[in-house]
């Protein structure tokens, strides 16, 4: 799920000589239209020429929203995501991604938002080219939609396939950071790949950059943005076995966090975030900014709520 909101400068909206509304200034037009529900935006551009300029403009129009929603309830190269407005409640379904015919199951994938686009990247799917038939395979393919065409584009592919990574995006730089991840896939456990190798995308340029890697494998962590840092929490390493037989995931309990200053890649570490016997592995992230200069508070969320600070 990801979501999408981004700042507003007066040459991304119409000019004054395409009036919106009528004895209005464009400005106050602007904000009146970003209240209709995003599902009517593409009739309402055959009202006028500035209509369709001002809905065919992402930037400015996203802008003057609060948030919406992108929801991924399948494989969103077979079935559409949906975008949803919670402002009005209101939900409209995109069209599928652009997709190869021999490959199905896309899971494991990460979904991010710089300014008016909507980035998928990676994940783990299947390949009905490769053998055996019954095991993952990571992809590298990275996807972008854009609200002004309602289209996707493919975009420069990752320098390794990684599914089930931690990934975060700097929307002030305009770029995104994947760390470890491998082929792992939900319906397999403890099978799969693993990886340390850590990129970062730039946006402008459409490239990726290898970044130094992480200190060890690292599959199925988390990673989101604290200011100017990377974190890169939890996750699992090498598989072992039970019996010899049985493949069981080793799940870490400690942290990384990579400071985002060019020439300056280094990673550190954190420390455990739960002592042993605590929970088997970590939850869902959220990190709400502090007040007032406080350090921001970093909540995982499971049937037990952990605060980080």
């Amino acid at each position: 799920m990801s979501s999408s909101s981004t700042s507003t400068r007066s040459n991304e909206l119409p000019s004054q000589n395409q009036t919106l509304i009528p004895s209005l200034p464009n400005d106050l037009s602007s904000l009146i239209l970003s209240l209709i529900p995003y599902s009517h935006h593409s009739r309402l551009k055959s009202i006028s020429k500035s209509w369709h300029a001002f809905f065919s403009s992402s930037k400015a129009l996203i802008s003057l929203r609060s948030h919406l929603l992108c929801i991924f309830p399948k494989d969103p190269s077979c079935s559409p995501p949906f975008l949803f407005d919670p402002r009005h409640l209101a939900w409209r379904p995109l069209p599928p991604m652009p997709c190869s015919p021999h490959t199905y199951s896309l899971s494991n994938f990460y979904s991010a938002t710089l300014g008016s686009h909507l980035y998928v990247l990676g994940g783990s799917l299947f390949d009905a080219r490769s053998f055996p038939l019954d095991r993952p395979l990571p992809s590298s393919s990275a996807f972008r939609f854009d609200f002004a065409t309602f289209s996707w584009t493919k975009v420069a592919p990752m320098i390794s396939p990684r599914g089930s990574f931690a990934c975060a995006a700097d929307c002030d730089c305009g770029r995104i950071f994947v760390a470890g991840g491998g082929s792992r896939h939900a319906m397999f456990g403890a099978a799969g790949s693993r990886m340390s190798s850590v990129e970062m995308y730039d946006v402008e340029r459409d490239e990726w950059v290898a970044l130094e890697g992480l200190p060890r494998f690292r599959a199925g962590c988390v990673g989101f943005l604290v200011g100017k840092e990377f974190w890169v929490m939890g996750g699992y390493g090498e598989a072992r076995t039970v019996s010899g037989v049985f493949p069981m995931d080793e799940y870490y309990r400690d942290g990384l966090v990579m400071e985002l200053m060019d020439g300056c890649w280094k990673w550190r570490e954190i420390g455990d975030m739960w002592r042993e016997g605590e929970r088997r592995r970590l939850g869902s992230i959220a990190v709400v900014d502090g007040e007032h200069g406080e350090a921001p508070g970093i909540f995982m969320l499971d049937e037990r709520c952990v605060v980080y600070r």
